[in-house]
């Protein structure tokens, strides 16, 4: 991480204003937003939030999809997080949460700061501004955890990340494999991991099915597992495979329930496409969760 960047213990006063406004919807939120944009108010600015006594995430206000207030962090996708909490609750013993796609590492550590029962995070993200950041995260929080600067995927190699036409933001970045140069990409097989419950997200822009396919071992031989996957209409588009695809793959490795978090649906038809299955008028993007039975 550059040594010139600004750590903050809280939000600027202005950024938890503007951040307020937009919530409220209240007019000339997003012509205030601008003019601190164009001032550099955000410019080189990390916030440190606690979520609760040892837990705390670094968030980089200087990357425009990242500029959250206390609120926006402590609201992360909360349908997602209410159903793994729930679900994991059920047992006591000591559960590994893999996160493929970690980015800053958001997802894990406010589980981690939820469910006693988890004893080990191992991450994986590729990009390199995003890896510095969740080491820094994870170091700060009483759980052991390993860091891995690699791509998940269903084969070994090297790849690189590619923007899709329709964002430019680093978290919508997605695999391309290369022949030379880039990054080491793994399977998550390929890890043996030897662990008797998981909890894995995949949050890959696309790669899920790949995901899955070089971890069918690792699902197998689990004890339990919890997968944690996401349905994206435009993803969707650009790869033509129907997020119901991706369930289905999970599905033929062994037994599981899938509960979709934005609407509670747990009856999916798994012959069916995936969004024909969702009301007309629900989320822009769903969380499906899948448990095994």
């Amino acid at each position: 991480m550059a040594e010139d960047l600004i750590v903050l213990d809280r939000a600027p006063l202005l950024l938890s204003l503007v951040r307020f406004m937009m919530r409220r919807r209240i007019r000339g939120a997003w012509r205030l937003y601008e003019l601190l944009k164009r001032r550099g108010y955000f410019q080189s600015k990390i916030i440190r939030y606690e979520i609760k006594k040892g837990f705390s995430v670094h968030v980089p206000i200087y990357r425009p999809e990242r500029r959250w207030d206390r609120f926006d962090l402590l609201h992360y996708e909360s349908e997602l997080l209410d159903t793994l909490v729930h679900i994991a609750s059920t047992s006591s013993s000591p559960l590994t949460i893999v996160d493929c796609g970690a980015d800053l590492g958001v997802i894990s550590i406010l589980l981690a700061a939820r469910l006693s029962r988890i004893s080990r995070i191992l991450a994986f993200e590729p990009n390199q501004e995003s890896f510095s950041l969740l080491k820094k995260n994870l170091n700060g929080i009483p759980i052991a955890h390993e860091a891995f600067q690699l791509a998940v995927s269903d084969f070994r190699g090297r790849g690189e990340l590619k923007n899709p036409d329709y964002d430019k933001y680093d978290q919508s970045r997605y695999l391309v494999p290369v022949t030379e140069d880039g990054f080491s990409v793994i399977t998550l097989d390929s890890m043996q991991l030897s662990l008797q419950d998981l909890l894995i997200k995949v949050d890959v822009e696309g790669g899920e099915l790949a995901v899955i396919r070089g971890a069918r071992n690792t699902i197998a031989a689990a004890k339990t597992v919890i997968i944690a996957t996401e349905a994206h209409p435009l993803v969707f588009g650009r790869t033509g495979i129907d997020p119901i695809v991706v369930l289905r793959e999970i599905a033929a490795v062994r037994p599981f329930r899938f509960i979709v978090c934005e609407t509670g649906k747990s009856d999916l038809d798994l012959s069916k496409p995936f969004f024909e299955q969702m009301p007309a008028n629900g989320a822009y993007n769903y969380n499906v969760v899948a448990c095994s039975n």
